[in-house]
Protein backbone atom coordinates (compact mmCIF):
# COMPACT_ATOMS: atom_id res chain seq x y z
CA UNK A 1 0.00 0.00 0.00
CA UNK A 2 3.10 2.14 0.18
CA UNK A 3 5.10 1.34 -2.88
CA UNK A 4 6.19 3.81 -5.85
CA UNK A 5 3.46 2.20 -7.72
CA UNK A 6 0.20 3.97 -8.09
CA UNK A 7 -1.34 0.56 -9.49
CA UNK A 8 0.04 -1.44 -6.95
CA UNK A 9 -1.10 1.12 -4.18
CA UNK A 10 -4.76 1.39 -5.84
CA UNK A 11 -5.16 -2.66 -5.91
CA UNK A 12 -4.08 -3.29 -2.79
CA UNK A 13 -6.28 -0.31 -1.35
CA UNK A 14 -9.22 -1.81 -3.12
CA UNK A 15 -8.43 -5.56 -2.18
CA UNK A 16 -8.57 -4.46 1.60
CA UNK A 17 -12.13 -2.37 1.05
CA UNK A 18 -13.34 -5.18 -0.47
CA UNK A 19 -12.40 -7.55 2.85
CA UNK A 20 -13.64 -4.61 4.61
CA UNK A 21 -16.71 -5.30 3.38
CA UNK A 22 -17.26 -9.31 4.06
CA UNK A 23 -19.50 -9.92 6.63
CA UNK A 24 -17.74 -11.34 9.80
CA UNK A 25 -14.41 -9.18 8.81
CA UNK A 26 -12.00 -9.05 11.95
CA UNK A 27 -8.85 -7.61 12.30
CA UNK A 28 -6.45 -7.16 14.98
CA UNK A 29 -6.21 -3.86 16.72
CA UNK A 30 -3.02 -3.19 16.17
CA UNK A 31 -2.81 -3.92 12.29
CA UNK A 32 -6.11 -1.83 12.64
CA UNK A 33 -4.13 1.03 14.06
CA UNK A 34 -1.42 1.11 11.17
CA UNK A 35 -3.63 0.17 8.23
CA UNK A 36 -5.43 3.15 9.19
CA UNK A 37 -2.33 5.42 9.44
CA UNK A 38 -1.47 4.27 6.07
CA UNK A 39 -5.30 4.82 4.35
CA UNK A 40 -5.06 8.41 5.83
CA UNK A 41 -1.60 9.12 4.12
CA UNK A 42 -3.34 8.18 0.98
CA UNK A 43 -5.81 10.53 1.59
CA UNK A 44 -3.03 12.97 0.19
CA UNK A 45 -1.66 10.28 -2.76
CA UNK A 46 -0.87 11.78 -6.01
CA UNK A 47 -2.87 9.61 -7.80
CA UNK A 48 -6.64 10.46 -7.67
CA UNK A 49 -7.64 7.11 -7.96
CA UNK A 50 -6.06 6.07 -4.92
CA UNK A 51 -6.90 9.05 -2.92
CA UNK A 52 -10.35 8.36 -3.79
CA UNK A 53 -10.24 4.90 -2.82
CA UNK A 54 -8.87 5.83 0.77
CA UNK A 55 -12.21 7.90 1.23
CA UNK A 56 -14.07 4.99 0.45
CA UNK A 57 -12.10 2.82 2.58
CA UNK A 58 -13.09 5.09 5.66
CA UNK A 59 -16.52 4.65 5.59
CA UNK A 60 -16.92 1.14 6.24
CA UNK A 61 -13.73 1.72 8.98
CA UNK A 62 -15.59 4.59 10.95
CA UNK A 63 -18.92 2.63 10.82
CA UNK A 64 -16.97 -0.55 12.33
CA UNK A 65 -15.32 1.93 14.95
CA UNK A 66 -18.72 3.26 15.80
CA UNK A 67 -20.54 -0.26 16.06
CA UNK A 68 -17.58 -2.24 17.73
CA UNK A 69 -16.43 0.32 20.24
CA UNK A 70 -19.53 2.61 21.58
CA UNK A 71 -22.24 0.12 21.12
Amino acid sequence: MTGKDKDYRYMATSDLLNELNKDGFKIDVDIEATLSNIVIQQLDDAACDVSGLAVKWSVPVLIHYVVFVFI
